[in-house]
């Protein structure tokens, strides 16, 4: 789509609501009238270094779409064909739109639940990252899956040396971030506060803050998602980063870092799912790893 300025996007009123959303801090908020596009996973490097996760996307015509607080709608132009919106205030991931198109995607993880749709497809599997499988029956592409053609066969999980020092960033390279020392292998959260802030089901590894050396941080922007968390995204193009609990006692010891944000290959595996108890209705948890109805307080996994 052509690039519609925030203010133009806050005037489409639809007569009826057919599904609404919004951000963690509740700064933005949409309704979208008539039918959505069936949800696909991009596995691709950008929106995985993005989000922190997958970029799960449904979508409809612009002219579809009501949005409260737009003016709050930060846009990343992350390639020369397309460009991200977040909102300023928490960072959360809400929408992805091409250049001189009509239509305007928004993320599965931000819709209100439940939603009604499933997940239908996943697209740019062949650049998936090391550290996940990609294990239900839902059709595979290995890039776009424009014309419906070009289905991957995809091998498991493919295992990767563990670096001795891991590196990674934000998508614009404004932050940057190394550790050099054990990362713990990866967690996925499905609770709610984590879909809408990464779009989808987060992807966490962690490090010891001791070990982490941090560049850029005058681009960090924190959020105080709970009373005892807060999440840290780049101020210039909403990369979701970093979650960290209360700064004082054992917490302030441990940093959790999206796996999205590492440069590959990573050498981690995905362990453990938890707050299973809160998944939504558009997609289901497929693969042996571990699960938790809630968090892993009582029994986490070490690094």
């Amino acid at each position: 789509m052509s690039s519609i300025p925030a203010t133009a996007l806050a005037d489409i009123q639809p007569n009826d609501r057919h599904a609404s959303g919004e951000c963690l801090c509740g700064a933005v908020r949409y309704e979208i009238q008539g039918i959505l596009s069936p949800p696909s996973a991009c596995h691709c490097g950008m929106c995985r270094r993005h989000h922190g996760a997958l970029g799960v996307f449904t979508g409809a015509p612009v002219t579809a779409f009501r949005i409260h607080g737009a003016d709050h709608v930060g846009w990343y132009r992350s390639s020369p064909e397309a460009e991200r919106g977040f909102c300023r205030q928490c960072g959360s991931k809400l929408f992805w739109r091409q250049i001189d198109s009509d239509r305007l995607d928004v993320t599965m993880g931000s819709l209100h639940q439940p939603s009604g749709l499933h997940l239908d497809h996943h697209i740019w599997v062949a650049h998936r990252g090391d550290y996940y499988d990609i294990a239900d029956a839902l059709p595979k592409y290995a890039e776009s899956a424009v014309g419906h053609g070009d289905q991957s066969q995809l091998s498991g999980h493919r295992p990767a040396p563990v670096p001795t020092v891991h590196e990674g960033g934000c998508l614009c390279g404004a932050i940057r971030f190394k550790v050099d020392g054990d990362m713990r292998n990866v967690v996925v959260c499905h609770c709610g506060q984590c879909r809408h802030w990464h779009g989808h089901s987060a992807d966490y590894s962690a490090a010891r803050t001791a070990e982490m050396a941090l560049r850029g941080e005058g681009a960090l922007s924190w959020y105080a998602s709970s009373p005892g968390a807060q999440r840290g995204f780049c101020r210039h193009c909403g990369t979701s980063l970093f979650w960290r609990g209360a700064k004082n006692g054992t917490a302030a010891s441990k940093i959790s870092i999206s796996a999205g944000a590492l440069d590959g290959p990573t050498g981690l595996q995905t362990v453990r799912h938890i707050f299973v108890a809160d998944l939504p209705d558009y997609y289901a948890i497929s693969g042996d790893a571990e699960r938790d109805a809630g968090s892993m307080a009582s029994n986490p996994v070490a690094f």
